[in-house]
């Protein structure tokens, strides 16, 4: 079977001013959702719902919003970010603090919801991104647990597919012949790595298993249930940035 591939190395743009109606919907391929903003505070809850559904995978875990530049590298305090929360009608107003790491909390807020609150940053569109992240409290930073990419998955599906029109939802669940696709068995969730090129290696006891990377983008193979979610996925810090790396552990120079 030809293994499904959906990278999302690139969703969830919060430097964009407020959605409006006429406004046309992102694309949606195959081998990559194009952008879908994180402008509508109702798309976002949809991701703070997936998170509770799910908190199996991750029951020690937290769910925050990373920011970065649009090319992958992480946004911090340097880059002056200063994120609001807004209706267009200005019944509502919040300011959502980013830390010095580049990272924010969504919590819940029925007024923001009832308002239709649009996330607003003060940069020009199409700069920085803000992606979620799901992370077990007390693994080093180089460290990612598959249970916590599993849970991060479904919660960038779900604000994914908020956005979506009807027909692109159905026509996704067609071709990946589920309407989980997190859950596929050949699915693999592209996800950000902590800087470009570096070797990902999936570890469980002495299995192991080095993941594709290309750029900023990691594969994690999280429909394959053969890795149980306590499994590790261990980034070698000491690898060149200009290396892209397949899965047989090949290196190619990025030109």
């Amino acid at each position: 079977m030809k293994r499904t591939t959906v990278a999302l190395c690139a969703l969830l743009a919060c430097a964009l001013p407020a959605a409006h109606a006429d406004e046309p919907v992102p694309s949606v391929q195959v081998k990559g959702i194009a952008d879908p903003e994180m402008r509508s505070y109702r798309s976002v809850v949809a991701g703070l719902d997936a998170f509770d559904a799910h908190r199996a995978l991750a029951p020690h875990a937290l769910l925050r919003f990373r920011m970065r530049h649009a090319e992958g590298a992480p946004a911090n305090a340097g880059d002056g970010l200063r994120l609001r929360l807004a209706s267009d009608d200005g019944s509502f107003q919040e300011d959502v603090p980013i830390d010095a790491a580049g990272l924010l909390t969504v919590g819940r807020n029925q007024a923001a919801y009832d308002a239709d609150a649009t996330f607003i940053l003060n940069q020009k569109n199409g700069l920085y991104t803000g992606h979620p992240e799901v992370r077990t409290a007390g693994l080093p930073d180089n460290v990612r647990r598959l249970g916590d990419l599993r849970l991060e998955c479904r919660v960038t599906i779900a604000i994914v597919k908020d956005q979506m029109p009807f027909m692109a939802k159905a026509a996704l669940n067609t071709l990946m012949l589920t309407s989980d696709w997190c859950a596929k068995k050949d699915f693999n969730y592209g996800t950000l790595a902590p800087r470009p090129g570096v070797r990902a290696v999936l570890r469980d006891g002495e299995r192991s298993r080095t993941l594709e990377t290309h750029g900023w983008n990691m594969m994690v193979p999280i429909g394959d249930t053969g890795w149980p979610d306590d499994a590790l996925v261990q980034f070698d810090e000491g690898v060149s940035a200009d290396l892209t790396r397949t899965a047989d552990e090949t290196p190619r120079t990025v030109p």
